[in-house]
C-alpha cells in the first residue's frame, strides 16, 4: 500500500508542478500592463510558482514512502503529504488566487486541476495514513 500510496503522491506532485506553467495566462500570451507601459504576471502566474512549493514536498514524501519504514515514520510522511495537498488546494483559491475573468485559462483549467490533484494527494495521505503497518506485520514498529 506504501508503494501506491508514494506513486500517486509523486503523480499529483508532477501535476502540481507542471500543469501551471501551461495554463497560467502567461503561457498564453497575456500579462497586465501597467501605467508606465511595463508589463507584470497575473496572479495566476504567481500560483503557478507557488505550487512548486507544494509539489516539491509531496513529491519527496512520495519518495520515500516507496521503501518500507516504520509506523511513526509512514505517519509523518502521511501528514507533510496532506499538508503539501491542503497548500495547493488553498493557493489558488485563497492565498493568491487566479484571475477574475471566469472565461480566461487559469480559471477553466488550472484552478479545477489544482483543487483536484491536492484533494486527490490528501486523499491518499489519508488512506497512508490510516494504512500505516501495524506493530507485528513484519515491518519494524
Amino acid at each position: 500500500m506504501n508503494k501506491v500510496m508514494g506513486v500517486v503522491m509523486i503523480g499529483m506532485a508532477l501535476v502540481l508542478a507542471i500543469v501551471p506553467f501551461f495554463t497560467d495566462c502567461q503561457s498564453q500570451g497575456r500579462a497586465l500592463t501597467l501605467q508606465d507601459g511595463r508589463t507584470v504576471p497575473m496572479k495566476c502566474h504567481w500560483t503557478g510558482i507557488a505550487e512548486i512549493g507544494a509539489a516539491v514536498p509531496l513529491a519527496l514524501a512520495g519518495v520515500f514512502n516507496l521503501k518500507k519504514q516504520r509506523k511513526e515514520t509512514s505517519r509523518f510522511l502521511a501528514t507533510i503529504g496532506g499538508g503539501a495537498g491542503a497548500l495547493a488546494i488553498l493557493f489558488p483559491t485563497v492565498l493568491i488566487g487566479v484571475c477574475a475573468n471566469p472565461d480566461m485559462v487559469c480559471n477553466m483549467i488550472m484552478r479545477p486541476t489544482l483543487i483536484a490533484a491536492g484533494a486527490i494527494a490528501i486523499a491518499a495521505c489519508v488512506v497512508l495514513f490510516v494504512n500505516a503497518p501495524k506493530p507485528g506485520s513484519g515491518v519494524p514498529a
